[in-house]
């Protein structure tokens, strides 16, 4: 029975892949910000799969100690870490730079560059420690270097992932830590709802077309990326959901060009 560590799992993508983990038979170790929201989380889970494969931790993924004390707890827990996911991350408001926050810019990069390295650390060390483990980073937007205006500063945090991720398989090459890379492409979650909300209207509708053809819900991407995760046995590899050929697929597939998936989840 393996034990897996999400971070940002009390919604959205996160809380998708605790679910499939469990449903698995797997451990899992949730964590977001908010305590209340953690508790919360907790007792829906426990209370869906049963007592004792559960375990929380709030933990705010900026701060070294307390990703540390999430590692700690989940040994505590569990005695060991299996698989560690960098999945926290945030954006910001669909603008250009210059007209950012500069608060709301250290946010982002904070959260998404150094909060990931920060799990990336701790897990790694750990894992060195136990003899074993995968640590796998989640990817966005502007991981694989797609540019949209107004989003330059999530973009290149996400970038950042990949490179950060490109250069630890490296690093940690015949260790017997794994490490690897979540694509879930274009996922209907909160984030991506505000997102689409706080577009101007001209750009609004030119971008539903996009996301009804390209996006998937929660509930049909989590799996599939659950399964790849249990059943990789490399290091370095990419578990990519919405590939270049796929989306190629789709945008040639009238089934696609006509849903309305935005509709149906109340855009």
């Amino acid at each position: 029975m393996q034990v897996v560590v999400i971070t940002g799992s009390t919604k959205g993508i996160g809380l998708g892949l605790a679910r499939e983990f469990l449903q698995r038979g797997c451990r899992v170790v949730i964590s977001s910000r908010s305590s209340s929201a953690v508790e919360k989380v907790r007792g829906e889970l426990e209370a869906q799969f049963g007592g004792g494969r559960v375990a929380a931790l709030a933990c705010d993924v900026t701060d070294a100690g307390q990703v540390q004390a999430l590692w700690d707890h989940a040994c505590r827990s569990f005695e060991r870490v299996d698989i560690w996911i960098n999945n926290a991350g945030i954006s910001h408001a669909r603008k250009m730079l210059w007209e950012l926050d500069p608060a709301e810019i250290s946010s982002v990069v904070a959260t998404n560059v150094t909060g990931m390295m920060h799990g990336c650390r701790v897990a790694v060390s750990g894992m060195l420690a136990q003899g074993a483990g995968v640590v796998y980073n989640v990817e966005g937007h502007g991981s694989n270097d797609m540019i949209l205006p107004g989003m330059s500063v999530y973009g290149a945090s996400k970038r950042a992932v990949r490179y950060f991720t490109q250069a630890l398989v490296q690093e940690t090459e015949g260790t017997g830590v794994r490490i690897g890379a979540v694509s879930p492409g274009m996922v209907v979650t909160e984030l991506l709802m505000t997102d689409w909300q706080e577009m101007e209207p001209e750009h609004r509708e030119q971008t539903r077309v996009i996301f009804n053809i390209l996006a998937d819900t929660v509930e049909t991407v989590t799996p599939w990326l659950v399964d790849g995760m249990l059943n990789d046995t490399a290091s370095g590899t990419w578990i990519e959901w919405m590939n270049e050929e796929k989306a190629q697929q789709r945008f040639d597939d009238e089934a696609y060009l006509c849903r309305d998936l935005l509709s149906e989840v109340g855009l």
